[in-house]
């Protein structure tokens, strides 16, 4: 039961994430350094709710991992 549920929990977010990335399809450009010597560090255009998709997920990871550790420290 519990891998039904988590099959069906994937599924939900996979689509709830392709419902905002395609909502959300201004392109914009993410500007990774202050201008040093005149040039900025941009990464490429990207839809926006493509990176409003890929923080949510760096963030979980992240979590995930921190989580990990706490429980190898213990």
């Amino acid at each position: 039961m519990k891998v039904i549920l988590s099959f069906l929990a994937l599924i939900v977010v996979a689509g709830l994430g392709g419902m905002i990335v395609f909502l959300n399809q201004q392109k914009v450009s993410l500007v990774l350094t202050p201008p040093f010597r005149g040039i900025y560090y941009t990464l490429p255009e990207m839809p926006f709710g493509l990176v409003v998709v890929l923080a949510l997920l760096t963030g979980i990871l992240i979590g995930y991992i921190l989580s990990l550790l706490s429980k190898l420290l213990r």
